[in-house]
């Protein structure tokens, strides 16, 4: 089965204009007629730069997760966003916040000798349960707080507050992240960086930036306790400039790591 926008009837339910009851039965519609065919649409506009219209009148998408792995895809077919996985929602004004707690330490569930493990996600669900996948408008701005787990976001363009503790990262396809910390980790930021003013701070763990074609960024690096490479292959830099320069990268490292790499101007 598909998974179902919910962003219309979540509007309604927090509008008030529709109780419980009624949102559980729309939900249950939508699931059936998830797979019926669909008329094509209009190609939608592109509102990827600040100022451009929100989706369903959210701007944010904020996600927390303890002990998750957790994916978040940029879908333009989707009007808002949709989730597979154990999760909470709730809607604060203009932002969607999804909350999902995992488990600390090994989860059986679900496996025996009959049905053993049969696939590394397999084996990484007994770690870190079942893996919480969410799809977005990519005109929308993603905040994430993941402590003990793992998050990876491919094709949302501007990430806002993003935190990781204890875990691994990788954000692909970025064109801003306005702050971003991560704690004990390992992290992967990759893409055009190009619009705004971008904020990446890592604390004892390593850190690398790629530049992919079409950045337009200066880089300013702070080490303490630490180091930072560039792409020249120095470590005395304290600023670098890739395409015009128009957008800021800062780039502090605290007892760690840091590698920026550029991919063609």
């Amino acid at each position: 089965m598909s998974n179902v926008d919910l962003g219309p009837i979540l509007d309604d339910l927090a509008a008030g204009r529709i109780d419980a009851q009624e949102a559980s039965r729309r939900i249950d519609a939508a699931k059936r007629a998830a797979d019926a065919p669909q008329a094509p649409k209009e190609p939608p506009a592109d509102t990827t730069r600040k100022g451009g219209p929100k989706s369903g009148g959210l701007s944010r998408i904020s996600v927390t997760s303890v002990g998750r792995r957790v994916r978040i895809e940029g879908d333009q077919s989707v009007s808002t966003l949709t989730i597979d996985g154990p999760h909470v929602l709730r809607r604060v004004g203009t932002v969607m916040e999804v909350n999902s707690t995992g488990e600390i330490g090994p989860n059986f569930g679900g496996f025996s000798l009959i049905r053993p493990p049969r696939s590394w996600d397999d084996i990484r669900d007994i770690g870190l349960g079942k893996e919480l996948v969410i799809r977005v408008n990519p005109n929308l701005i993603v905040d994430a707080e993941v402590t003990t787990g793992g998050l990876r976001t491919v094709g949302v363009p501007r990430l806002g507050r993003i935190r990781v503790t204890a875990g691994g990262s990788t954000l692909e396809d970025v064109e801003e992240v306005e702050d971003l910390l991560s704690q004990a980790g390992g992290i992967s930021v990759e893409g055009p960086i190009s619009v705004g003013r971008s904020r990446l701070k890592v604390e004892s763990g390593t850190l690398t930036v790629t530049l992919s074609k079409g950045a337009n960024v200066t880089i300013r690096g702070e080490a303490k306790l630490g180091r930072i490479s560039w792409p020249d292959g120095g470590d005395k830099v304290d600023e670098y400039v890739v395409g015009n320069g128009s957008a800021r990268l800062d780039v502090a490292v605290v007892m760690g790591m840091a590698t920026i790499k550029s991919e063609g101007e």
